[in-house]
């Protein structure tokens, strides 16, 4: 199993839309994640740790939601 560490950056007003997309891609495999307050743009960043055995699914999956910022490796 491998843990990695997911950022992405949702506008403030569809953060609910796509934390409950992800909590359904991902299910069951979250062990962190942080919800950090809008920057001056309205942008919200979601920072998640998910455990794995396969990332690049995981990747795949997640890039179908919003654009992804791979904090670690």
């Amino acid at each position: 199993m491998e843990i990695m560490t997911i950022g992405l950056k949702v506008p403030f007003d569809k953060k609910g839309l796509v934390l409950r997309k992800l909590a359904n891609l991902v299910e069951g495999r979250i062990r962190k994640a942080k919800l950090l307050p809008p920057d001056k743009f309205g942008y919200n960043e979601i920072i998640i740790n998910l455990e794995t055995k396969n990332p690049r699914k995981v990747i795949m999956e997640i890039s179908k939601v919003g654009k992804v910022e791979f904090l670690s490796h």
